[in-house]
């Protein structure tokens, strides 16, 4: 207990699982904590001490459920042979379990990352960076941003973990905490000296065994060697805490990779979430969302590829057309596609399983699964080899093999093909591919030859022909003789154990026989042990070209993916061109058109381009509630953002201009642990947009200013509306005030669309189809009707429309120009009223008058008025 308590006053914030024989025990609170989350049964030690415990098989799936539920874990393992102790076993703790430091494959999804991510300090320009790792896979790559970009790029990496520098007065910086409410991840506050850049610095030197970091595009004074730094520490301190900085392990861990700023088209937060990328906004779950019906990959690297690859789309146009090429190979070519697909099902998680092979985590089905994985690698290039859409990733390959295919042929040569789940009774290596492994099996196969010869001889001995020597694991080897022959038994035999109708018996040329077979197991047991390290030593060492390998093999599926997908939803290759335009025929909205089929209707949609409404960038787009306008703007984005991940896009044709962020305002949510109401939450995100869109942007707004009074709401929207018009950025605004469409004669950068609908009768019929102009109903009575609003209730609503009613036909005069004066302009209200009206306002005293007589005023007064009212 007292080398228990030292553990635990080691690790104060972990659950400390205490291996002790077959079990991993738990004390006092601990105790207490896992009979509570893991159900465990409680007991207690006779000195009053809570004690709870799992077998030691069975623990990664109590770790497993320890980190879903929140709790650190530290796992202390006996690390001397229990018979050759003097005293208390020595143990050490040989890892920690957080949130963003899993490993083992029954921890992991094998189609998610598990990243862990450092956030350093902000710099005098305001720039941080995020040092990022995945331990699972040996992923390092260092991420420059803005401070006010910061959450963004923390939801958009979505780590289990997210570590901080520790502060004097011990708060969480803000982007953290709004980072861990949006995406549920862990928060780990760590020593401020562990950011110190040149401790840090001599950390990464230390690991990576060189002189210097130049080789990493890391100088003395760069910023990012704290982040980094702290994270290569914090991983150690967890995975490999019993070895000295610089011992080889986390081997698998690749040198920090700069990630550039321009390389990829920025999608912020609320991007993400509008646009239901990766899970639908009013479940949270991944069922609907755009990646669960585009990923269908074949390999689990493939998948973790395919969610990077949707949430980090290329900017670059080179980069770009290079995947659409091999996309478009793979699309025309159905045998090409249909091989490489074929060849990549056979791959399973390189990435991981070398990751568990340097860190001596891998089971013998690990090393097993590596060799088939290797296997492919030779019909790979043989049938990319005369493609020039692939030449990169043969050459790759055609290099890797040199080193791969010999490691192959080396596991497959030397392991069963049907391997064991773990080495505990041996069973891994071939027959043959070891002289002292044959020589301990030898003796355990002549096991039963003796065994039987020697019980021939004893019942000639013996006279007792019912005489039998068995064997069973609690008493090991016996000499069985039925009651009825007891008195034949010669005194050399001594009791062994006492049947219901025979008596067992033990000789000393049977237990002599015993030591050397047992012997002979626990001795090829050993053997095995062995020859499995210096396997997987020899597969280590080539950490850096298996690496490379899963690389190339995520990227092939991804692509295929691409392709089985453009194939099988009929999409269509894009045109990107460095012109801010966007041209879609027959656009349709990926989600919808899978579950939909052919009753989706597609839609055009032109901005930046000539037209017979000239060359708008600015599309207000009107229409009753459920008629398709947040699906069109939303599918708008969608194809624009697949168009620069080098996919294939669901449309009939489309040319889409470069494209540096997407921007959306979409749908109402308050964020109450923020403190902002619905409102606030949308003036943030537009204001976000105002500030940082460029005549490159994408800009989808859906109905903004419906969050406030309607005059405030629309005064707002027509001045964003405007201000957005100037920046000539491709933009979407859907928008239930009709008013906004006057823009459209006044400026030519806006024009109108609409959804088009049928009346019939008291009803309408929805068509979907996204028509030029404009329209001036909502038709809300209608879908309140559709939904089920009660019959007399619409009743009422009808009636007190047709009294609301301020404003029918003509056209609503513009506010003022902005260069005009606040003190020249006209109340935006008053702009409703005829003008005899309001001088007639003007001279009544309207003070205590309530809301209805102020109404009833209005009506009044406005009657007999000639204009429209």
């Amino acid at each position: 207990m007292r080398q228990y308590r030292r553990f635990k006053q080691e690790h104060p914030d972990c659950v400390l699982f205490f291996r002790m024989g077959d079990f991993y025990e738990m004390f006092d609170d601990d105790a207490r904590l896992t009979h509570r989350v893991l159900g465990l049964t409680l007991t207690q030690r006779t000195e009053g001490i809570p004690m709870s415990g799992v077998p030691h098989h069975a623990l990664e799936g109590y770790l497993r459920r320890m980190v879903e539920q929140g709790h650190r874990v530290a796992v202390c393992e006996q690390i001397e042979d229990p018979r050759e102790a003097k005293g208390v076993v020595e143990r050490a703790v040989t890892r920690v379990i957080t949130p963003g430091t899993l490993v083992d494959e029954a921890l992991l999804d094998e189609s998610e990352a598990n990243e862990i991510a450092a956030v350093g300090p902000a710099g005098a320009d305001g720039t941080v960076v995020i040092a990022i790792a995945e331990a699972s896979t040996g992923a390092f790559t260092l991420v420059d941003v803005s401070a006010t970009a910061l959450l963004d790029e923390i939801v958009r990496r979505r780590p289990s973990e997210l570590l901080y520098c520790e502060t004097d007065d011990g708060a969480m910086p803000a982007a953290c905490r709004h980072a861990r409410d949006a995406i549920g991840c862990a928060t780990t506050a760590r020593p401020a000296w562990t950011f110190r850049p040149d401790d840090a610095a001599e950390r990464l030197r230390i690991h990576y065994g060189v002189a210097t970091l130049a080789g990493f595009g890391l100088d003395d004074d760069d910023p990012a060697l704290g982040p980094a730094g702290a994270l290569l520490r914090y991983l150690q301190d967890t995975q490999t805490p019993d070895a000295k900085p610089g011992s080889g392990r986390l081997a698998h861990l690749r040198p920090p990779a700069r990630v550039p700023r321009a390389a990829t088209l920025r999608l912020d937060a609320t991007t993400l979430r509008s646009l239901e990328i990766e899970r639908t906004m009013r479940t949270g779950e991944r069922s609907g969302s755009l990646l669960s019906i585009l990923q269908r990959c074949t390999t689990a690297m493939g998948k973790r590829l395919f969610r990077q690859w949707l949430c980090f789309p290329l900017a670059d146009a080179e980069a770009i057309g290079e995947r659409q090429t091999a996309v478009a190979t793979l699309v025309e070519d159905e045998t090409l596609r249909a091989s490489l697909i074929d060849r990549l099902a056979r791959v399973q998680d390189v990435a991981r399983i070398v990751a568990r092979i340097a860190m001596r985590r891998a089971t013998p089905r690990d090393l097993v699964a590596l060799g088939g994985s290797l296997g492919p690698i030779g019909d790979l290039r043989a049938m990319l080899r005369e493609v020039p859409a692939f030449v990169k990733p043969c050459a790759t390959l055609a290099t890797l093999a040199e080193t791969l295919t010999p490691l192959a042929e080396r596991i497959a040569r030397e392991c069963v093909d049907t391997p064991p789940a773990h080495l505990r009774e041996g069973g891994l290596f071939r027959d043959g591919i070891d002289g002292e492994l044959d020589e301990y099996r030898g003796l355990q196969r002549d096991a039963n030859g003796w065994l039987a010869e020697y019980q021939r001889e004893l019942v000639a001995e013996t006279k007792i022909p019912t005489l039998k020597v068995g064997f069973n694991k609690v008493f090991g080897y016996y000499i069985e003789v039925t009651h009825t022959h007891t008195a034949k038994v010669p005194d050399a035999f001594t009791r062994k154990q006492t049947l219901k109708n025979a008596e067992r018996y033990i000789t000393p040329e049977l237990k002599t026989f015993e030591e050397k077979v047992t012997s002979a197991q626990s001795r090829a047991v050993e053997r095995e042990r062995v020859l499995f390290d210096t396997l997987s030593d020899d597969a280590a060492a080539g950490v850096n070209a298996l690496a490379a390998y899963a690389d190339v093999v995520a990227q092939l599926d991804v692509l295929a993916c691409f392709a089985a997908t453009a194939v099988r939803l009929g999409y269509t290759r894009p045109q990107l061109v460095p012109e801010p335009v966007l041209d879609i025929r027959g656009g349709r909205h990926p989600v919808l058109d899978h579950l939909l089929g052919e009753r989706f209707v597609p839609n055009d949609c032109v901005l930046g381009r000539d037209t017979d409404d000239g060359r708008a960038t600015l599309a207000l787009i009107t229409g009753p509630n459920m008629a398709g306008k947040s699906t069109f703007i939303r599918q708008i984005a969608i194809i624009t953002l697949l168009a620069h991940t080098g996919s294939f896009v669901p449309a009939d044709a489309a040319v889409i201009g470069l494209t540096d962020r997407i921007f959306t305002r979409i749908g109402s949510a308050d964020e109450l642990h923020t403190g902002q109401s619905t409102f606030m939450v949308e003036m943030t995100e537009t204001a976000n947009i105002l500030h940082h869109a460029t005549d490159r942007s994408l800009v989808i707004l859906d109905e903004i200013g419906r969050g406030t009074s309607t005059l405030d709401g629309l005064a707002l929207a027509w001045a964003i509306a405007e201000t957005i018009a100037s920046r000539r950025c491709r933009t979407l605004f859907a928008t239930h005030y009709h008013e906004l469409t006057d823009l459209a004669d006044r400026r030519e950068a806006v024009t109108n669309l609409h959804v088009s609908v049928r009346e019939w009768g008291d009803d309408i019929v929805f068509l979907y189809r996204i028509l030029a102009g404009r329209t001036d109903r909502s038709y809300g009575l209608h879908v309140a009707k559709i939904a089920g609003v009660p019959a007399d209730t619409i009743t009422r609503a009808d009636a007190i429309l047709e009294t609301l009613t301020v404003h029918t036909g003509g056209v609503v005069p513009a506010p003022p120009p902005a260069e005009v004066s606040p003190g020249e302009q006209l109340g935006l209200f008053t702009e409703y009223l005829p003008h005899p009206v309001v001088e007639r306002l003007a001279t009544l005293d309207l003070d205590g008058l309530s809301p209805l007589e102020a109404f009833d005023l209005l009506r009044t007064l406005t009657r007999d008025a000639k204009e429209p009212s």
